[in-house]
């Protein structure tokens, strides 16, 4: 029996350097394919065991005393403040307290 076609564990390696960079670079594509899997399904384990955040509570209304049939021209938001312009008067409004800071008389009737 001829024994040439079975490998020799004792010879060097035979495959020229492109095809060693060749496989280096699968070997670390594969290395960095399974990390990355790992990752995405301890992202999802996690996304699924964490509790859910603070709820939040639902927004609270406000009453601007205006008289009946008072219609509103416009409104302007600056910040955490919010002007409502009323025609006869300027309603400056505190969103993140939720209180009214000031009344404006315009003059206007």
């Amino acid at each position: 029996m001829d024994d040439s076609l079975e490998p020799n564990p004792s010879a060097p390696s035979t495959l020229p350097p492109s095809a060693k960079l060749l496989l280096r670079a699968v070997y670390i594509m594969g290395i960095v394919l399974v990390l990355l899997f790992l990752g995405l399904a301890g992202g999802i384990i996690w996304k699924s065991t964490r509790k859910a955040g603070p709820r939040t509570e639902a927004p609270q209304l406000l009453d601007l005393a205006l008289p009946g049939g008072t219609q509103v021209q416009s409104m302007v938001l600056d910040g955490d403040r919010l002007a409502v312009n009323a025609g006869t008067e300027i309603i400056v409004v505190d969103i993140r307290k939720n209180a009214v800071i000031s009344r404006i008389a315009t003059g206007a009737k």
